[in-house]
């Protein structure tokens, strides 16, 4: 989640943004006194306004709202009766899998908040119980500046129908959701098509009573006041498409995400197709429920496909022929476990692909307890000075070695971290999967926060402040990675390798021609098992060098001189 201070944003009207320059913003009245008042309606009243809007919609057979004195829950399987997928060029290869009991919170008792706020997830729901996410394929977005590299509509990721199955397998909106408004009853009224978390109802491209929004009449949430609830979201045909940032306050504990389809392999795991798009997807609905996902790449069919499984609630049979895994069939059963929840899946004994709670440390008797929690694509090794707080539990030679790691220690400030970290490589032409259709030059990625228990503050985190030296970069030609037998030092499988400085882990030690570290978004990096097991902080970033494929071993130093930061 990411909050940006209302006092210091000119709020802009992004539907005009897309004729403007990225980093021009067009200013447009402040949110300001928006919400001064939460609306005319109780509690109550609000709770039964969105029964209602379901209700009226045609969909309380397949969505059930439920509230508490606080909130209404939304509850559905996250999928639609409506065509979905079709008219993707953009695809990540997943294919929608329903989500039984997925409950999505909208506050009853909307409140103003100082701050707007920006969510990796879902922002509302929609009356049929699908998420809304917004328009960005990068998750949190500056709202100040319109970014066309992570428009889900521009990138070609979205279907006919503005929405596409998730990283989860979980189908959601990223843009007005045209084909539910086709098929809602009441689709012809101008109604509430869907709710924002903060408590605040989405309406489409009009107003209410049916007359157009005039150029800028929107802010930069996309919103504006409502004489009723307080306030309003509208969808528009030019970016953001939908809500990018929620103006009402929400309590990030309560938002909820889909749980992952969890499984006895990888194969749903870390999909990564072509950023040039694929042609001729289908996506269809056999008789006997079984779904498919068909496209073509290069001349060569690829597909997943799915059907319920016989006996077990909420598991399904995959089968897949994918770009990302070479075009190997492969075979699973997938289940969604705890909806609503982000459980570890399954894992094969001896397989640690999970949050790993290592023993304690006492670097000093008294001082500060605190916490470092850290996730790496594909190992790291922690100290403070040269004192081991903490290894990555699943060793570098675990070729998909992927898990978080969390330690309490004792110390004292200042505290001198070091780290190294290492990509998964199988020899020194730094390239994985050798001999196999997938063969390829692996991607990296770190992130790491530190609390101080004694005040549950997060002090440190990875960032761009931290220096970091590579001291391994290979191959340095891409061309490397289609070599059938590739040699390590050996053109095109050239290589930079070189020892760790002597004393690098001291305090005295001179850093200052080392690089800073590169952050990197979640998009690049891609994240896998373990990852979203932290609650990471807002300011927690995920880095590396400045090539995630070429720079394999990386060692970064950092000074955390007071509690401050």
């Amino acid at each position: 989640m990411r909050s940006v201070n209302i006092t210091l944003l000119l709020t802009a009207s992004l539907s005009g943004l897309a004729a403007c320059s990225v980093d021009e913003a067009v200013k447009t009245p402040a949110i300001g006194n928006a919400l001064t008042e939460a609306g005319t309606l109780s509690a109550q009243e609000r709770c039964q306004a969105i029964k209602n809007s379901v209700r009226d919609a045609g969909f309380a057979g397949s969505v059930d709202v439920t509230c508490d004195s606080d909130y209404a829950y939304v509850a559905s399987a996250t999928y639609p009766d409506h065509d979905m997928m079709n008219g993707i060029t953009g695809t990540n290869e997943q294919i929608p899998v329903p989500a039984a009991g997925y409950a999505a919170p909208v506050r009853l008792n909307p409140v103003s908040s100082d701050e707007l706020t920006t969510i990796d997830a879902a922002v509302g729901v929609a009356v049929n119980g699908v998420p809304i996410y917004d328009y960005s394929s990068q998750g949190e977005l500056d709202v100040q500046h319109y970014d066309p590299k992570h428009d889900t509509v521009k990138l070609g990721q979205l279907d006919n129908c503005g929405g596409h199955a998730g990283r989860g397998d979980d189908y959601h909106y990223h843009a007005a959701p045209t084909c539910m408004i086709e098929v809602m009853a009441n689709g012809e009224d101008n109604p509430i098509i869907g709710w924002a978390y903060d408590g605040y109802p989405i309406y489409g491209d009009l107003n209410p009573e049916g007359s157009s929004i005039p150029e800028g009449g929107l802010d930069v949430c996309n919103g504006q006041t409502d004489p009723v609830y307080g306030y309003r979201y509208h969808t528009s045909a030019t970016p953001p498409y939908i809500i990018q940032c929620l103006v009402g306050s929400v309590d990030e504990k309560r938002l909820p995400r889909v749980a992952p389809l969890a499984g006895d392999n990888p194969v749903r795991a870390d999909l990564r197709p072509p950023r040039e798009g694929v042609e001729n997807l289908r996506h269809t609905v056999a008789e006997d429920g079984s779904r498919t996902m068909s496209y073509s790449y290069e001349g060569e069919e690829y597909y997943v496909t799915y059907r319920p499984k016989d006996g077990q609630r909420d598991c399904y049979e995959f089968e897949q022929k994918t770009i990302t895994h070479g075009g190997i069939v492969e075979r699973g059963t997938f289940c969604r476990d705890e909806p609503g929840k982000r459980p570890p899946p399954p894992r094969p004994e001896n397989d640690a692909r999970q949050v790993h709670y290592a023993e304690p440390v006492k670097v000093t008797p008294d001082g500060h307890t605190f916490r470092l929690e850290a996730w790496a694509d594909n190992w790291f090794a922690a100290y403070l000075g040269d004192q081991l707080l903490v290894e990555d539990s699943v060793p570098i030679t675990t070729e998909r070695s992927f898990n978080a790691e969390v330690v309490n220690f004792t110390a004292e400030y200042p505290l001198h971290l070091n780290m190294i970290i290492k990509d998964f490589r199988e020899n020194d032409t730094g390239l994985e999967y050798i001999g196999s259709p997938r063969q390829q030059m692996g991607d990296g990625g770190f992130i790491l926060q530190i609390t101080d228990l004694d005040t549950n503050e997060v002090i440190a985190q990875s960032d761009s402040g931290w220096k970091c030296q590579v001291i391994h970069r290979a191959p340095l030609d891409e061309a490397c990675a289609a070599e059938q037998n590739p040699q390590a030092g050996v053109a095109p499988c050239s290589n930079q390798i070189d020892p760790e400085p002597a004393g690098w882990m001291t305090t005295g030690f001179d850093d200052r021609q080392w690089p800073f570290a590169i952050e990197h978004s979640a998009s690049e990096v891609g994240p896998k098992e373990g990852y979203d097991l932290i609650d990471w902080a807002p300011q927690a970033k995920l880095i590396w060098g400045s090539d995630l494929k070429k720079d394999n071993t990386l060692l970064c130093r950092v000074t955390i001189t007071a509690a401050e930061q």
